[in-house]
């Protein structure tokens, strides 16, 4: 009997160190934009020419054309005007401030794209929360989307979604659909607060991608404003112990 005790006592004392040796191994970063310098009620999007910024971890790029003062990929934000309507309101959030009550966020405009180095080993992405700009939301609840917008107002059957998807040596690691409105089976939701997403399936990454679809289309291209926000995006990566 004495000796089986020690046995489980034994037993439990190993399970105990591997789990606690676990833990150590795996590092936690989480990127929230905190680091990026911006005034309040102001904008980083790229008119720098810098191609990117970096926050934590990631490097969120960005195409910028001066001829046109346009811009695609990530911008960096810290505008809160949830009220004004249209396209000259496109750096807003809705909810009126980053998550979790933070002072800024990304937002992600048509086929944005994240590079996270790897450097002791690749990152596993785990979650990132994420929601509508003001531009994107009061178009989906009202239409028109300002001055001069086409896209209409959400009804029955509608939806609008972002695909995220994670790739590791060029190769596609799984996918994550998001969506942002959707009228299907009797809803009527567009997302105006912070949704932590789990999007833990994609697994270890060195891009991330983020593109849009949605049921109000014209010819074949999407009416909606193809932005969305995000923030406190979370990855974990192994760490030597020795």
């Amino acid at each position: 009997m004495k000796s089986t005790k020690l046995f489980l006592a034994i037993g439990i004392f190993c399970l105990v160190l591997a789990s606690c040796k676990q833990e150590a191994e795996v590092q936690t970063t989480v990127v929230d934009f905190e680091n990026v310098t911006l005034n309040s009620d102001s904008i980083w999007n790229g008119s720098d020419l810098s191609g990117k910024f970096i926050s934590g971890n990631s490097t969120f790029n960005n195409t910028y054309t001066a001829a046109y003062a346009s811009w695609s990929g990530f911008a960096c934000s810290s505008k809160t005007d949830s009220i004004t309507p249209g396209y000259t309101n496109q750096y807003s959030v809705m909810i009126g401030c980053g998550a979790l009550n933070s002072k800024k966020f990304a937002i992600a405009y048509d086929s944005a794209a994240i590079s996270i180095p790897k450097t002791i080993d690749y990152y596993s992405i785990k979650s990132l929360y994420i929601t509508n700009s003001t531009y994107v939301y009061l178009g989906l609840k009202n239409g028109n989307y300002g001055v001069g917008g086409i896209g209409k107002k959400f009804a029955a059957g509608d939806w609008f979604k972002v695909t995220i998807k994670g790739f590791k040596s060029n190769v596609q690691t799984s996918s994550v659909d998001v969506y942002l409105a959707d009228f299907r089976n009797g809803k009527s939701i567009i997302l105006k607060n912070w949704q932590k997403v789990d999007v833990s399936s994609l697994g270890q990454v060195d891009l991330i991608t983020f593109t849009f679809d949605s049921t109000d289309k014209s010819f074949g291209w999407i009416n909606t404003p193809t932005y969305v926000c995000i923030d406190n995006i979370e990855f974990t990566q192994p760490v030597s112990t020795k």
